[in-house]
């Protein structure tokens, strides 16, 4: 039966479940020969890795995220998997069992000897009837996502959708020449929408270095040694060939001939402590990670917690404080925040957070440190100083300490921030352009999907 909303009635014997949201099917606009069930289209492949033959340093585990996209998986070195690994070859389509009721569904690129956990499922599409990168622009709509979420079974915390579910589902499957042309139309405003979102990282760049430059401040490009060279031993701060090989340091990254250049740790205060008089029950701002947008260097969606539930295991802050990421990735995308309208002039947020605070004696603007923190080339300079295991590198704090940092007047840092503030319009506006091909083109892809709006062959 299907059951489009509202109220409505069931039949004992059709009875599956007991949640009512299992009832609510999809809505298909496909002629009925032309849907089918997702298993009668894929082949389970279960080739188990002989690990007599392969070292596992000769394998490559893989992550899979919700929208479909595969990453190599970093692994300590010296760390093995101990439970058995099965190959996933190149065009396979893998499925992540506990997370299918997000859309972790892709299709194996063309890498070599990649392994998967028993935690995954691996098919083989059939060629003639199902063009892969068309079956994950299925999996990937708002609706048929809606659809696996409200078929999940199992305790709570561990629900997932059952693989003979996810093969018996119905889908359509229109001649190849259709399938390749929804996915056509999905790569090439994929295309449109990153050309957008690269112009408005790179005008953001250069148009900040601008304004930077014009008032007497340069960013210096980063240079490499050649990659044979010499160092004498008062110069090394750290063991290792990669460190030593950069040509420049934290007392020349940033540089004016108009203005004094200080140690940031001169003019501010790293990860300072906060004192404050209130109660447990006072409310304070809490600001997890994901709470900093990497977009704009805003915190965006921040919220209030009695003292208590965050005195403990939180950074703490205060009223204008400078908050920056100092793990990957979160560091390089960007996430870095002025900490305003707080909560009692407190915040607590994320450990990941170095914290900067201006020093009272200082005329510095902490809109201007912000602004100098987020430099694309302050950032990727960063990134030298990581410690710690692949996949969590952290910045330590006497890369910020040690950093040194412009001190013009306060006039000219008004000015320059006025400027950007400026610049940031033309930056929000493709970005927006960005964000708009993305919703056209999700709306159309479904449509075509659904089958509601009609799809010729080479249409794209």
């Amino acid at each position: 039966m299907t059951v489009s909303g509202g109220a409505f009635a069931v039949w004992f014997r059709d009875v599956q479940r007991w949640d009512p949201a299992s009832f609510y099917e999809i809505v298909w606009h496909w002629p009925s020969q032309v849907m089918a069930p997702i298993g009668s289209v894929l082949k389970s492949r279960k080739e188990k890795v002989d690990r007599s033959v392969y070292d596992f340093d000769q394998l490559q585990p893989i992550t899979l995220h919700f929208d479909g996209s595969i990453d190599l998986r970093d692994v300590e070195p010296g760390r093995e998997y101990r439970m058995d690994l099965f190959f996933a070859r190149p065009g396979d389509i893998v499925v992540a069992k506990i997370d299918l009721k997000n859309g972790a569904v892709g299709i194996v690129p063309d890498w070599p000897n990649v392994v998967v956990t028993g935690h995954f499922a691996i098919y083989e599409a059939d060629a003639l009837l199902l063009a892969p990168e068309y079956f994950i622009r299925l999996i990937q709509t708002n609706f048929f996502k809606a659809y696996l979420w409200r078929n999940k079974v199992g305790a709570e915390g561990r629900k997932e959708v059952k693989l003979d579910f996810f093969e018996s589902i119905a889908i359509p499957l229109p001649s190849l020449q259709i399938q390749r042309a929804i996915v056509d139309r999905w790569e090439r405003a994929a295309k449109e929408e990153l050309a957008a979102i690269q112009g408005a990282s790179d005008l953001e760049a250069e148009m900040i270095e601008h304004i930077l430059e014009e008032a007497g401040i340069v960013v210096h490009p980063l240079r490499k040694k050649p990659n044979a060279f010499a160092i004498i031993n008062r110069d090394l701060h750290r063991w290792g060939v990669e460190f030593n090989r950069w040509a420049w340091s934290l007392d020349g990254l940033l540089s004016s001939t108009k203005y004094p250049t200080v140690p940031l740790s001169a003019v501010t205060s790293i990860n300072p402590t906060v004192d404050h008089e209130l109660t447990d029950d006072d409310l304070v701002t809490f600001v997890p990670m994901s709470a900093v947008s990497d977009t704009t260097g805003q915190i965006e969606s921040s919220e209030l917690r009695p003292l208590r539930e965050v005195k403990s295991g939180y950074t703490r802050f205060a009223e204008s404080d400078v908050i920056w990421a100092k793990i990957t990735p979160c560091m390089q995308n960007g996430k870095c925040a002025v900490a305003r309208n707080l909560k009692n002039g407190v915040g607590y947020g994320s450990t990941e957070f170095h914290v900067v605070r201006i020093r009272e004696d200082v005329n510095l603007l902490p809109d201007y440190v912000w602004l100098l923190l987020r430099l694309e080339r302050v950032r990727y300079a960063a990134q030298r100083y990581f410690t710690g295991s692949a996949g969590q590198q952290r910045v330590p704090a006497e890369f910020l300490e040690e950093l040194h940092v412009p001190l013009p007047p306060v006039d000219v840092q008004n000015e320059i921030l006025t400027r950007v503030q400026i610049g940031y319009a033309e930056v929000a506006r493709l970005r927006t352009v960005a964000d708009q091909i993305r919703a056209a083109a999700n709306a159309e892809i479904e449509a075509m999907i659904l089958g509601t709006l009609q799809v010729r062959a080479n249409e794209f």
